[in-house]
């Protein structure tokens, strides 16, 4: 094997707990050689100790061992530092959010294609098993016609750190929201969706929200309800699904669904006749069932470190993509969909995009 040499720019919550330990899970894929912070107490790691450290993200652009940099420092940044990778030459993975806006995809699109480099969204949550679960039985037409999804992340916390100041581009919106939109959209299909979004800073120190409630519609496509709360002192089911035929419900270790054959249930034609005994219309449906359960380890939802195999899943992936030539299993082209939607919520909420971005 050939592992790539990736070097990191930011190398905190994200960089170091996902990026780099996921790496060190995968020595014939990739080796992390060199490290850029801030910070020179955060410029090491004990699974690469010959990494260069560097303070200065252009000095780590300048090194001719880096192969692919990941951009993983606050928000704002994102989309600038990987134009300025591309422009290096360097392949680069960039963390949510994919830029703020369409604008910010596409120069990042342009700037990938003027280098013939790769460049890869880290969307890894598009792996989990509840999700890939969800999405077999969805597609599976065994509910019928999906009419309504609801995708709840929520809980009951107080944050004060970066992430919730709109200086840096916190707030829940481009900090976890772009997983749950992701999976919307997946669920949502092909139509462009009609968007509605309301934000609130409940709880967190910042002035970013830390609620968001956002539905897509769309004719011909189901409603799709994603919320994320830090009030919620009670727990949501993560996944509600309803059909013309059934429903499901469950979190990222638990589903289950049921379902009516409607081909065993007699016709119902309509019928303007008063029903008989002034009663209402009733029938016995025949319910069949099924549940699945998580083979893997799962996270405890928004907030928590992603669990290591849907970020290995990308990594593998992303190995295939440089190494192979093999297709890009998640495209820029898909995340700019994710993007626009993210973006008008912002525009309707009338927030102010971090300085920088397109």
């Amino acid at each position: 094997m050939d592992p790539i040499k990736v070097g990191i720019i930011g190398f905190g919550r994200s960089g170091c707990n996902i990026h780099a330990d996921a790496i060190a899970r995968m020595p014939e894929l990739f080796e992390v050689c060199a490290i850029c912070d801030l910070l020179p107490e955060r410029r090491t790691h004990e699974a690469f100790p010959h990494a260069k450290p560097y303070a200065d993200h252009r000095e780590l652009l300048a090194d001719p061992a880096v192969e692919l940099v990941v951009v993983a420092p606050p928000n704002c940044y994102h989309a600038s530092f990987a134009v300025e990778a591309l422009n290096a030459g360097k392949h680069v993975l960039c963390e949510k959010p994919f830029g703020f806006t369409t604008a910010d995809v596409d120069a990042m699109i342009a700037a990938s294609k003027r280098a013939n480099r790769i460049l890869q969204p880290f969307q890894q949550r598009r792996y989990e098993e509840d999700f890939r679960k969800v999405l077999e039985i969805c597609r599976s037409g065994r509910l019928g016609a999906i009419d309504f999804i609801r995708i709840s992340w929520v809980g009951f916390s107080r944050r004060w750190d970066w992430q919730t100041s709109r200086r840096f581009g916190g707030g829940q919106l481009y900090n976890n929201m772009p997983h749950l939109v992701d999976h919307a959209l997946e669920l949502f299909g092909e139509r462009n969706p009609a968007v509605w979004c309301t934000i609130n800073n409940a709880l967190s120190s910042g002035d970013a929200e830390d609620e968001v409630h956002l539905i897509l519609h769309a004719p011909g496509a189901p409603t799709v309800e994603v919320e994320m709360a830090a009030t919620a002192a009670y727990p949501l089911d993560r996944w509600y699904v309803c059909g013309t035929a059934g429903g499901l419900r469950g979190n990222a270790t638990h589903l289950e669904w049921k379902w009516v054959d409607w081909s065993k249930m007699p016709e119902r034609p309509l019928d303007l006749h008063p029903t008989a005994g002034r009663s209402y219309n009733s029938e016995t449906l025949e319910w069949h069932s099924d549940s699945w359960d998580a083979e893997q380890q799962s996270d405890a939802g928004a907030g928590a470190a992603p669990a290591p195999k849907p970020v290995m899943a990308l990594y593998s992936g992303l190995y295939r993509a440089i190494r192979q030539g093999a297709p890009q299993e998640i495209t820029p082209e898909q995340v700019r969909r994710r993007v626009a939607v993210l973006e008008q919520c912002y525009r309707m909420n009338q927030i102010p995009f971090p300085k920088g971005t397109r």
